[in-house]
């Protein structure tokens, strides 16, 4: 029973550390500049930078897809490489 309470919190931490990386990225140039892109390992060097986590690019690109329509951005922000 704790064990899987435990786990539980961790993977909401984890959830919430890599959407503060991904917001972190949105400044608010990114209104202004409408040719600038963002990359989902923008999203993987951040949260290890900022968090010491690994994650997957996959992980990244979920994040930063929600950051990016949470804050009124299109999807076409993002690189797709």
């Amino acid at each position: 029973m704790f064990k899987k309470h435990a786990e539980k919190r961790e993977a909401s931490r984890r959830h919430r550390q890599i959407m503060n990386a991904a917001y972190h990225l949105l400044t608010p140039g990114l209104h202004l500049d409408t040719t600038a892109r963002l990359s989902p390992e923008d999203v993987v060097v951040l949260a290890y930078g900022r968090h010491q986590i690994r994650i997957t690019e996959e992980e990244a690109r979920d994040a930063l897809g929600a950051a990016l329509l949470e804050r009124g951005f299109d999807l076409g922000r993002m690189t797709t490489t």
